[in-house]
């Protein structure tokens, strides 16, 4: 086993994204990140689509009436290779910390659910993009490559890995990571409610609620990984930002909101946020513990 180490603050974001704001959410990115470094942490992760945030009016009102939020979506999203990228890998660099961030990518005509690991020198150590959009998130992203697959990489805190949103429960990527000697895992999850807003047909595996104490907890205990999991939150200016002219905004964001977790390996929640968190979610994580929540 390589020298890693032991022991180590991990954060995961719990906080609300600037919506449809390229240059602000990048802002508030860099704010975290500094944040986490200044506690100390080795390790910060970031929700799926963190910038701009997640599109879950997709979810919500017809094509029509989406049609001018994509456009103003699509103008918001980031390269990899832009300016702006360069910047939150400088933060990572300026911090010495480990960060997986989630973003809207655009490459030529396509937007992707991609996600980086930008390691303490401000490089990228992976690149990944979610391997079949959800659903209705068709309308906006595309398919990630046969690469995508590859989501674990080995550093001085441990093996790190990443998945957006349900490849976390996708028995084909759960055997990968492991197979890769996965350690920590960082669960990117999106916006969604709770199981107080679903209505039939939909399905629990949609709600907040079961993400974040059902697959969450699950992915850990499986694959005996530390698993990080951060969620987007929404606030009543929020929602209004998300929802089109002629349409009633919803009166309650908290149904949204208090679902960032963080798993021991043997599904021992180590640290929870509640309706009212805004912010860094930290826990102390121990690549050594991985060994010792194996079935001998």
């Amino acid at each position: 086993m390589p020298s890693y180490i032991q022991k180590y603050k991990a954060a995961a974001v719990v906080s609300e994204p600037a919506w449809f704001d390229l240059e602000a959410g990048v802002q508030k990115t860099i704010a975290l990140i500094n944040e986490a470094g200044q506690a100390g942490c080795k390790l910060i992760g970031f929700p799926e689509t963190w910038i701009p945030g997640y599109p879950y009016w997709l979810w919500k009102i017809n094509y029509m009436q989406q049609l001018p939020m994509i456009k103003l979506y699509r103008e918001n999203r980031m390269r990899v290779d832009s300016d702006e990228m360069r910047r939150i890998r400088k933060a990572a660099r300026d911090n010495h910390i480990f960060v997986s961030l989630g973003f809207s990518e655009i490459d030529y005509a396509t937007c992707y659910l991609a996600q980086v690991m930008i390691d303490p020198n401000g490089e990228v150590i992976n690149h990944r993009r979610k391997i079949k959009p959800s659903h209705v998130e068709k309308l906006v992203y595309g398919d990630g490559s046969g690469d995508t697959f590859m989501a674990v990489t080995d550093t001085d805190i441990g093996r790190l890995g990443q998945l957006n949103c349900w490849e976390n429960m996708n028995p084909f990527l759960k055997s990968l990571n492991v197979s890769c000697g996965e350690q920590i895992h960082v669960a990117a999850w999106p916006l969604a409610p709770g199981d107080a807003m679903r209505t039939y047909p939909d399905t629990a595996t949609n709600t907040a609620e079961q993400w974040a104490d059902l697959i969450t907890p699950a992915y850990a205990i499986e694959t005996n990984a530390w698993t990080v999991a951060r969620f987007q939150r929404i606030s009543h200016e929020g929602i209004k930002k998300n929802t089109p002219p002629g349409v009633e905004p919803e009166a309650h964001p908290e149904h949204y909101n208090g679902w960032g977790r963080i798993f021991a390996p043997d599904e021992t929640c180590v640290a929870k946020a509640d309706k009212d968190f805004d912010g860094l979610l930290i826990a102390d994580a121990s690549p050594r513990s991985y060994w010792q929540a194996l079935i001998p």
